[in-house]
Formats: structure tokens, C-alpha cells, sequence
């Protein structure tokens, strides 16, 4: 397999876009990651607290889902909770943080990255299983009640994505009682895909919100982030 067809390298660090973004800032500029995320979510006193337990690199930066997801959280004990609410295969992880090693997690930050606003959009759900539908539809509806937003088509379409980390924020939140934030890493300039500015992210966000039903303003227990591209030699020097 050329290169040009491969995301990462042996060792699993990603030679481009937001995926090499999530894990340059992980991996080399935590503390600069800790005080945006913190100051987005107006938590200051969480700048000290936050650990990011993925992607890590002695891991070969995986991104964890289903059971892997839990165990990134502490949350081992509820594998037939997320069985119940949504069907294997879920989503991979760019990033996740907790406040509190020990025992229950006091707050879990759940975060997306992105280098481009077309990388918010894909082709929809892929399900065709009839119980994984079934779950699906049930989750997506029970995170629009608690959320007070109406369906619109994208929440199955081309927002799914989107759609379905608000479907996990939910999960925390309401069915297991762990507080829990989402936050979308916008990176800004990121020569290695489609550079885009701090102006056209800002933009471009409130319409993705709007697609997905929002009024205008902030989506509760959700932040979006703006950081600065970094070139991949600050993580293979």
C-alpha cells in the first residue's frame, strides 16, 4: 500500500488533517489543548484537572469505541448500558478527557476534531440492520427531547455524525449520570488538507447547528474550539 493511500504509520501517528492535529496537541501541546477546552466550556478551574486518557501514543494513538470507549472512561461496568442504547460499531473517538482517575469519573470531556467545516458531513447512516435501526432511532429521538430540539433530516443524513456524538453526550449525561461535555477542535489553517480560517469557521458553524434544528446560540453541554494547525514534525521530532 502506497502512502498516499495510508492514514497513519507504524506507529500510528497520522500524516495529515485533523486526526495528526488531535494528536499533535494530545500528544505535544496538552496543557495549550487543557486551557482552550477549559475556557470554551467557562471552566478555568478544569485546566489543572483534565486528563486525556486518548488518543494515546503508547497506544498507537487508537481511537476508542464500544467497550474501549468505557474502559477510556472508567466506565467499565456499563457495557450492557451502551449495548442497550446503541449497536456496535459505534463511534471511534478522536479524543476523550476525564476530571478524576480514581473510581467514577466527576466529568468526562468527549472531543471531535476537524481541519475543514465539509469534514462535518458525511454520507448519513449506514445501518441496514433493523435493531440497529431501531436503536439508533431511539437513541436520536431521546437526545432531541433532552436537548428540546425538533427532527430535521440530518440527524439521520448528512450531519449522522454529528447527530450521533450528541446521541453519547446524552448517554453520559442522562443514562449512566456522568456529567459530560462535547467538544468540537476546529483546527485553523491546516495546510495539510483544506486550510481554513478563523473566519470562515465561524461562519460556518452556526449553520451546521441550524441544519441540525438548533436556534441560534450555543447547543447545551457543547463548545466548539478554535486551535492553530501545527505541522506533523512537532510529533515524529
Amino acid at each position: 500500500m502506497t502512502r498516499s493511500l495510508q492514514r497513519t504509520d507504524e506507529l500510528g501517528r497520522a500524516f495529515a488533517g485533523s486526526q495528526l492535529q488531535i494528536q499533535i496537541y494530545v500528544a505535544r501541546r496538552q496543557s495549550q489543548l487543557t486551557a482552550a477546552v477549559a475556557a470554551a466550556m467557562e471552566r478555568p478551574d478544569l485546566a489543572g484537572q483534565l486528563q486525556w486518557t486518548a488518543p494515546l501514543e503508547d497506544h498507537r494513538f487508537a481511537e476508542p469505541y464500544d467497550r474501549a470507549f468505557l474502559d477510556a472512561l472508567a466506565l467499565e461496568g456499563h457495557q450492557e448500558e451502551l449495548r442497550a442504547f446503541w449497536p456496535s460499531g459505534g463511534p471511534h473517538w478522536d479524543a476523550l478527557a476525564v476530571v478524576g482517575t480514581h473510581g467514577r469519573p466527576a466529568l468526562i470531556v468527549l472531543a471531535e476534531g476537524k481541519s475543514y467545516p465539509g469534514e462535518v458531513y458525511g454520507p448519513g447512516c449506514l445501518a441496514e440492520d433493523a435493531e440497529s435501526l431501531r436503536l439508533i432511532d431511539s437513541a436520536l429521538a431521546s437526545t432531541r427531547a433532552w436537548l428540546n430540539v425538533a427532527e430535521t433530516a440530518s440527524w439521520r443524513g448528512r450531519l449522522n455524525q454529528y447527530a450521533n456524538r450528541l446521541a453519547h453526550l446524552y448517554f453520559l449525561n442522562k443514562i449512566l449520570g456522568v456529567p459530560a461535555w462535547l467538544v468540537n477542535l476546529c483546527f485553523v489553517g491546516d495546510g495539510t488538507t483544506t486550510p481554513t480560517t478563523e473566519s470562515e469557521w465561524r461562519a460556518a458553524l452556526p449553520a451546521i447547528k441550524e441544519e441540525l434544528g438548533f436556534p441560534p446560540g450555543r447547543i447545551p453541554r457543547v463548545s466548539d474550539v478554535l486551535l492553530p494547525a501545527r505541522e506533523r514534525t512537532e510529533l515524529i521530532g
